[in-house]
């Protein structure tokens, strides 16, 4: 089986690396702008709420964003990083 010299020097996987690194961080910071226009308008909303409320409403989203969103990217295979970009579109961004 012939190896990729690209590969064999770890070209590619940094290559890789970088691409899903890059792309969390940007997928993180989307994550919390969504999270903090939702905090907001919510807060419009329900003045009612205490900033202990809200606080506990940012803990429970961060959480989902995490575990829906951001753990998955985190351990998705490095060759997948080009069509995970491509998904969100980071090259645009």
């Amino acid at each position: 089986m012939a190896t990729d010299p690209a590969r064999a020097d770890g070209r590619s996987a940094a290559s890789a690396d970088k691409l899903r690194s890059d792309l969390l961080i940007l997928v993180d910071r989307h994550t919390r702008a969504v999270i903090d226009a939702e905090l907001h308008r919510l807060a419009r909303r329900a003045p009612s709420l205490s900033p202990a409320d809200l606080a506990f409403v940012n803990t429970v989203l961060e959480d989902l964003a995490e575990s829906a969103i951001l753990a998955p990217l985190r351990n998705a295979p490095r060759n997948r990083a080009p069509l995970l970009t491509r998904i969100f579109d980071a090259e645009h961004r």
